[in-house]
């Protein structure tokens, strides 16, 4: 069983096996459930976001279930769209993990692919004293054969490497692979990691870290989800510490030495607890959400229900980098306490999910988990006001819908699509997958 090692994860571990009541129903008519998890031998409790095939085909993972009774390590899943329209999707269980010393255990992290089609991710637990592992899922070479796992890194089982890898990786041109991991590291406070793909097939990956958390005064640790790679860069975010709630980082590769910096600082009324990473836009501004703070946010518990935030660059190099808060959530009907990355379209336009509140549930944190999905609208001009629509109201299983939605969207074919941690069936309560009308 896995030690629970991060607020965020003790949270949600909680939750996904609870089992809630709720009242009313969606409200939106624009989101379909695409497929509700049935419970073992069905993965559950999908945390993460969906990653698509040029066919449109959705792979995913659940943090539980699979087909071995005896550990529910959780899954990876295909989803493949029916044939007409109106169809049913067709799921199909690719992978069972099986935790214990030569195997990971609940992929919380969304995957990625890389061009000749494997997928890669990263799982919670498994490996020698659990500190997780990083995980290549090769397709088979004919069509309708079984796909093919392979750990391409156990984690120390001293943590000297990092621990509790929860997130998304990025992928560099060379096929190297850059994470973090939650725990771990010099401080225990988690890391920035690389894994170093083989020159000659057959050989291993290699994995070094990057920076430890939580060495100096005022540095961030229990790095957030997701992470930027560009040009030799990564961004991030750390969810707690800093000098006050939670910071914004930057790693810049200078001839193979790590240089490690701060860009920004929570304090609490512009956010707290950064979960859900960064994405980045052409003009290299950077946009996430908090899972807490803001000023409005009197709903929720005492951290506020959460806020979407921009990080500029500064306009001449060394200069301070300038965040603003596009909006701040109140958990009085447009939702509450963001996990999730966000999705940015051609046009500016921010799209994501709250993993509370909604017109059913206005109460914000220690309500019913029911959640929101969004748009935040970008202005016509420079300077104006970024405007909230509200694109779907979760309504839990009374609903025949999800809820508590923790993952990133993904745009698939003119539809958005994502995961909830629960709802769905009303008798696994294991979650779903859904569409929405952007």
């Amino acid at each position: 069983m896995h030690r629970c090692q991060s607020s965020l994860t003790c949270r949600i571990l909680a939750v996904a096996f609870a089992v809630s009541v709720f009242a009313g129903s969606a409200f939106a008519t624009t989101e379909k459930v695409v497929y509700a998890f049935l419970g073992q031998p069905d993965g559950i409790n999908p945390n993460a976001g969906l990653v698509a095939d040029v066919a449109g085909n959705l792979y995913g993972t659940t943090t539980a279930g699979g087909t071995d009774s005896s550990c529910s390590c959780g899954t990876i899943f295909e989803l493949s769209p029916p044939a007409f329209a109106g169809g049913a999707w067709t799921e199909t269980i690719l992978y069972s993990f099986q935790g214990g010393a030569n195997d990971g255990a609940r992929p919380f992290g969304t995957l990625i692919f890389d061009k000749a089609g494997n997928l890669y991710g990263t799982s919670l637990g498994g490996g020698s004293n659990n500190p997780g592992t990083v995980f290549e899922l090769s397709p088979p070479a004919t069509a309708g054969g079984a796909w093919t796992e392979t750990v391409i890194l156990f984690f120390a089982a001293n943590f000297a490497g990092g621990a509790s890898p929860e997130g998304k990786l990025a992928m560099d041109a060379e096929g190297d692979l850059f994470g973090t991991a939650q725990s771990g590291g010099k401080s225990g406070e988690g890391v920035v990691f690389e894994i170093l793909k083989p020159k000659v097939a057959g050989k291993p990956w290699v994995g070094k870290v990057l920076h430890s958390f939580g060495q100096t005064d005022g540095d961030g640790f229990q790095p957030g989800s997701n992470i930027v790679f560009r040009n030799g860069v990564i961004f991030g975010t750390t969810a707690n510490a800093g000098t006050h709630w939670g910071t914004i980082f930057r790693l810049v590769n200078n001839s193979g030495t790590w240089t490690y910096s701060i860009l920004f600082d929570f304090n609490g009324n512009n956010g707290s607890a950064p979960w859900g990473g960064v994405i980045i836009d052409k003009a290299g501004n950077l946009y996430g959400t908090a899972n807490g703070g803001g000023i409005n946010g009197k709903r929720c518990d005492p951290q506020g229900c959460g806020v979407i935030f921009e990080l500029s660059p500064p306009a001449t190099a060394g200069g301070s980098w300038t965040e603003t808060t596009l909006y701040e959530f109140t958990g009085a009907g447009d939702g509450a306490n963001p996990y999730g990355t966000l999705w940015i379209d051609a046009l500016g336009n921010l799209y994501g999910t709250a993993s509370q509140g909604g017109k059913t549930n206005t109460t914000g944190a220690g309500g019913p988990t029911l959640g929101t999905v969004y748009k935040l609208k970008a202005p016509v001009d420079s300077g104006g006001t970024w405007t909230l629509q509200l694109l779907h109201d979760f309504g839990g299983i009374q609903a025949g819908d999800g809820n508590f939605p923790l993952g990133e969207l993904i745009l698939v074919n003119g539809l958005l699509y994502g995961t909830t941690d629960l709802g769905g069936n009303e008798f696994s309560n294991g979650g779903t997958v859904f569409s929405v009308v952007p």
